[in-house]
């Protein structure tokens, strides 16, 4: 429910802001931050009695990387099943149909690049 709620909103914005005459374009993307993934990566080791230290940090982001695989296109296609006016095609980088992932080499630059640039301003 929590993700048809928030994809309706954007979605109504988007096309009230194209509607306006706004060139706007909606970027597909999910898991702000990773920390949903993380979140759900470490339950898992959990139930092997394993934590994300016993990993390591390369082994971690493998694991991680693992499950994105399996499920990160469950919100998308959900998104899509809803009709959701977002560009599909613009952030389809795995050929999953997925849209951007916070850990994709490009976005985590731009993360990062951000976060310093806030913090160099206060």
């Amino acid at each position: 429910m929590g993700h048809a709620f928030q994809q309706t909103l954007m979605d109504a914005l988007i096309r009230y802001h194209r509607m306006r005459g706004f060139n706007a374009n909606w970027v597909v993307g999910t898991d702000h931050a990773g920390i949903a993934t993380q979140i759900v990566v470490e339950r898992q080791l959990e139930e092997e009695g394993k934590t994300r230290h016993d990993l390591g940090r390369e082994k971690f982001i493998e694991r991680v990387w693992q499950w994105k695989q399996k499920s990160g296109a469950t919100i998308t296609r959900q998104m899509r099943r809803l009709g959701a006016s977002a560009n599909w095609a613009y952030a389809d980088t795995e050929r999953q149909r997925a849209g951007y992932f916070t850990m994709d080499a490009k976005m985590s630059r731009a993360v990062v690049e951000v976060f310093v640039a806030l913090f160099e301003q206060n």
